[in-house]
C-alpha cells in the first residue's frame, strides 16, 4: 500500500511538471502596454479573406504555422498612420519564417493606403485591405487601431488596442515572451 502512493505521488509531480502553462502576459501589462488584454476564452482567428495589394484573395490561415500580429489601421486614422513605420521596423528587425506581422487596412480604396505605404517609405510590410470592414467584425474590433497576436495553431494568444511603439523596451520583452511560447 506504501509502494502504491509513492508511485501515485511520483505520478502526480511528474503530471503537473509536465503540464506547466506558459508563462502569463499579463504581467506585461503596464506602461505603453498598459491596455494589453489576454481574453479568458479568446475568439477563433477569424475564417475570412482579404486583398493582396494587386487583388489577390488571401487569409490568416494561409499564414498557418507563424506567429501573427495581425494589426487592423486605416489611412483615416491619426494613430494608426503614426504606428504603422513603428509595425515596418518590427517587421524588417524580426520577421521570419516563424513571426509575421499582417497589416490590413481598412479603407475603401487600396490606392489610399498605397499611396501612404510609398509616402512614409513602408518597405517591410505587405500591402492588405479589408474594404468590407468585416475582420474587424469578426474579431470584435471596436476601434482601430487594434493588434491581435494569433499562436501559430490560430488561437488568439492576446490583444493591444490602440497605437503602440513596437520597438519599446516594453514591446520586445512582450514579443520574446510571446515567441519563446511558440
Amino acid at each position: 500500500m506504501l509502494f502504491t502512493a509513492l508511485l501515485a505521488c511520483i505520478f502526480v509531480i511528474v503530471q503537473s511538471c509536465s503540464l506547466q502553462k506558459p508563462p502569463s502576459l499579463q504581467k506585461f501589462a503596464k506602461g505603453g502596454l498598459k491596455k494589453l488584454q489576454i481574453l479568458e476564452v479568446p475568439p477563433a482567428q477569424p475564417k475570412m479573406t482579404f486583398k493582396t495589394a494587386n487583388g489577390t484573395d488571401i487569409s490568416l490561415a494561409d499564414f498557418h504555422g507563424q506567429t501573427i500580429l495581425l494589426n487592423i489601421w486605416a489611412t483615416w486614422c491619426a494613430p494608426c498612420v503614426a504606428e504603422i513605420p513603428s509595425l515596418d521596423k518590427l517587421q524588417a528587425q524580426r520577421g521570419s519564417a516563424s513571426f509575421t506581422v499582417v497589416t490590413i487596412s481598412m479603407d475603401r480604396h487600396i490606392d489610399d493606403a498605397k499611396a501612404f505605404f510609398k509616402k512614409a517609405n513602408i518597405n517591410n510590410l505587405q500591402l492588405y485591405i479589408d474594404p468590407t470592414y468585416s475582420i474587424s467584425n469578426k474579431i470584435g474590433v471596436q476601434g482601430i487601431p487594434i493588434s491581435v497576436f494569433y499562436n501559430p495553431s490560430g488561437q488568439e494568444i492576446a490583444r493591444i488596442p490602440g497605437d503602440v511603439d513596437w520597438q519599446s523596451a516594453e514591446t520586445t520583452a512582450l514579443l520574446d515572451a510571446i515567441l519563446s511560447n511558440n
